[in-house]
């Protein structure tokens, strides 16, 4: 197994070690998973879901896996490779390309659901 795959595989049973099994709903208001295509959007999630990106800013998706009385788990998509993220309420994360960035910000937090925040910048 590679280095990165081994530890992409521990990260994750860590974060649902931490998050405990994912809630079985999906995204709902404030926002629809379609409005988020250009990066920009505010999403009340409360289960798995995949938001689908259009690359502007380098990610083509962010699927989110977990969601915890501490954290949100979710993994972003790009043509590079898939990176991990695992943020806390108030908290967020930036991925970065040559394209732009990508920030995802957990703006509520709850055992069944969040509130979470996507918006890119162009380079």
């Amino acid at each position: 197994m590679r280095r990165s795959t081994a530890a992409a595989a521990l990260l994750t049973a860590l974060a649902l070690g931490l998050l405990g099994p994912p809630a079985t709903a999906s995204a709902q208001p404030p926002g629809d998973v379609a409005a988020c295509l250009d990066g920009n959007c505010t999403l009340r999630i409360t289960g798995p879901v995949t938001v689908p990106l259009d690359g502007r800013a380098g990610p083509t998706g962010l699927s989110v896996s977990s969601i915890g009385p501490f954290a949100v788990a979710f993994w972003v998509h790009r043509p590079t490779g898939d990176g991990l993220g695992v943020v806390g309420n108030a908290g967020s994360v930036r991925f970065g390309s040559d394209r732009g960035t990508l920030a995802v910000r957990v703006l509520e937090l709850g055992p069944d659901a969040a509130v979470i925040e996507l918006s890119t910048e162009p380079t």
